[in-house]
């Protein structure tokens, strides 16, 4: 029982620190910027109409492009869904680290999100979208729940060569190049972290 109350608080103190979204803290936006994406991030939800308008207005980005993906999203979640489903099925069994059900559904859920702070990157042309720290809670988070990291890592592979795919078809070239970036930056952020050569690192640093 006390192993489970200490684990219970683990688990709230990282839930707490988790934070994918870095971009309201992006010197290279403006505060007005800043202010909706922040706002938006807390209520976890898509910028509606007027704020995407404004943001892409603020930031010079493409506003068609962001539609284009946004109204895209869940097919774009849905298809790399089936595509671990084919092939990483054992995932999904009696065993696997997403199941039951509702395992798998927290993922899809993290995947949604994911993506949806992607887009905040494309529409604020920035493709440093994380916050550093709070990915390695997350990830730390992720670690204590047993995730399967691998395979969301390969979730979001799939997802940005679709999305990538997406925007080229419609014409939004440049806009996929800078996607690629945003995706890049986020499954770097969900790499392992190596505690040893974090601690080298820091030895190094101090001599």
């Amino acid at each position: 029982m006390r192993q489970d109350s200490q684990l219970g608080r683990q688990i709230a103190q990282l839930s707490k620190l988790a934070n994918v979204c870095g971009l309201p803290s992006r010197d290279s936006i403006s505060v007005e910027v800043r202010s909706l994406i922040f706002s938006a991030d807390v209520a976890k939800r898509s910028l509606n109409r007027e704020e995407l308008k404004q943001v892409c207005s603020c930031c010079k980005s493409s506003e068609s492009a962001v539609s284009v993906l946004m109204n895209a999203s869940i097919s774009l979640v849905d298809r790399a869904r089936h595509h671990l489903l084919q092939d990483q099925p054992h995932l999904f069994c009696p065993g696997g680290q997403l199941y039951p059900e509702y395992r798998a559904q927290a993922c899809w859920r993290d995947c949604e999100q994911f993506l949806r702070v992607i887009i905040y990157g494309l529409a604020c042309a920035c493709p440093d979208i994380t916050d550093k720290a709070g990915m390695r809670a997350l990830l730390n988070l992720y670690q204590l729940l047993d995730v399967p990291v691998s395979a969301l890592l390969h979730v979001l592979s799939v997802m940005s060569t679709l999305a990538m795919q997406h925007l080229n078809m419609a014409g939004y070239g440049k806009e996929s190049l800078l996607l690629s970036l945003a995706f890049d930056d986020l499954i770097r952020a969900l790499q392992p972290i190596d505690v040893e050569s974090e601690l080298q690192t820091g030895q190094a640093q101090a001599l």
